[in-house]
């Protein structure tokens, strides 16, 4: 059986649901909608699918791929314009032509009329939307959560809610009545979301409250009456797609400036001599992961880096200056973990501890945890390594040194 796809092209009414990807991608509790429809054609034995594309081809063919995944034979057609289901029947020759603007269980509610619409026809899923994902689990009545999520015995989650996969809910957290949470997004300690949906690889911040709304990435819209706001704090909401270049060195001028500080604070060698007399070694030699651009833990290769025995915090880190200086650490980034610590990182987002480059100073420092291995410390390395840039690097060495001073 052969079938036509038609994806809808940019609707002026959900505007929003099309600034990250086309409206055929958009998830839609776990699944893409062209996903869905996928499954769904797949199922009623369907074996070639032509999909027909207006709003950027290029995502839904790297999307769909040529459709092993679903056991169908796919071709991706690009379209100047979304076409009319009785255009795409006499084109084509076909009598299955269909228009992915909604579920296929619920063809009575369209998606992209409006966002009330949109919100309306996830509620009407939740219940199917569980039992037709593998992996899902009804953890409560009325509350289901994916796989690899990670959810706080602290967090309150209050039916009908959805937690997709690799979700992490953190302390004090208040999920529901009607939250919809989708892939690898974060809800930082003491957020409240209710009435709402955020999107996939969404962070939202510690104490933000996210009500009668969708909010994917920085952008939150009110569903109810479709104003529109961009957050600008990264702290508040955020975008944990990332696409910062991945740069494992200081430039030069970093690398010189650590240099000539190895140099004039070099009589803390002699202290940590004369604190350290009786003792073995100086130095304590220790190894970290090397981070990588690419989220995962499985082919991860190690270098040496060193601390003085003798000192506690920060001090503890003058032989690291020369790890800046030769190249191995930068000014600003994640500290170094061993690769049993790398091993324990288990969802997609802690995962981007390994996503940055290993630092002096890092965005936990600012709040005394940097030499700790806690879900705090995970939680603002996951952070940095998507929000890195040079604002936030200048703040963090600003407030380390600031704290690093105070402390001393």
């Amino acid at each position: 059986m052969k079938a036509v796809v038609i994806c809808p092209d940019r609707r002026l009414e959900v505007t929003f649901l099309a600034r990250k990807t086309p409206l055929a991608l958009v998830p839609v509790l776990g699944p893409t909608l062209l996903a869905h429809w996928l499954t769904a054609l797949a199922e009623r034995g369907a074996k070639e699918i032509i999909i027909l594309a207006s709003d950027r081809p290029d995502q839904i063919r790297a999307a769909v791929g040529r459709g092993e995944r679903w056991g169908l034979k796919l071709e991706v057609l690009a379209e100047a314009r979304e076409i009319s289901v009785v255009e795409a029947k006499k084109r084509f020759d076909l009598e299955m032509v269909l228009v992915a603007d909604r579920l296929p269980a619920l063809p009575e509610q369209p998606l992209f009329e409006n966002y009330a619409g949109f919100f309306a026809a996830l509620k009407a899923w939740l219940p199917q939307a569980g039992k037709a994902r593998v992996g899902a689990r009804e953890i409560a009545p009325e509350i289901w959560a994916g796989l690899r999520c990670k959810i706080d015995s602290s967090a309150k989650l209050v039916a009908p809610c959805w937690i997709g996969e690799n979700v992490w809910v953190r302390d004090g957290a208040v999920v529901g009545p009607d939250a919809f949470i989708e892939d690898a997004a974060m809800v930082d300690s003491h957020a409240e979301i209710s009435a709402a949906w955020i999107g996939a690889r969404t962070y939202v911040g510690t104490m933000t409250q996210v009500k009668n709304s969708l909010a994917w990435a920085d952008g939150l819209l009110n569903h109810a009456t479709g104003s529109f706001a961009e957050i600008v704090d990264t702290f508040l909401l955020g975008d944990l797609q990332g696409g910062q270049g991945f740069r494992r060195s200081s430039p030069w001028y970093g690398q010189l400036l650590a240099l000539l500080l190895l140099i004039l604070t070099s009589p803390v060698l002699l202290l940590a001599w004369l604190k350290n007399r009786g003792a073995k070694n100086l130095f304590v030699k220790k190894r970290a992961v090397i981070p990588t651009a690419v989220i995962g833990t499985a082919s991860l290769r190690e270098m040496d880096y060193f601390e003085l025995d003798c000192f506690r915090g920060q001090w503890r880190r003058w032989p690291q200056l020369w790890s800046v200086t030769h190249g191995d650490f930068t000014w600003v980034g994640n500290r170094p973990l061993t690769r049993e610590q790398a091993q324990q990182l288990e969802t997609e987002f802690e995962q981007l501890w390994l996503a940055a480059p290993v630092g002096f100073f890092s965005l936990a420092d600012t709040f005394g945890g940097g030499e700790k291995f806690d879900d705090e410390a995970r939680a603002h390395s996951s952070f940095y390594a998507v929000r890195a840039g040079a604002r936030l690097d200048r703040e963090i060495l600003w407030k380390a040194i600031l704290r690093s001073s105070q402390n001393h």
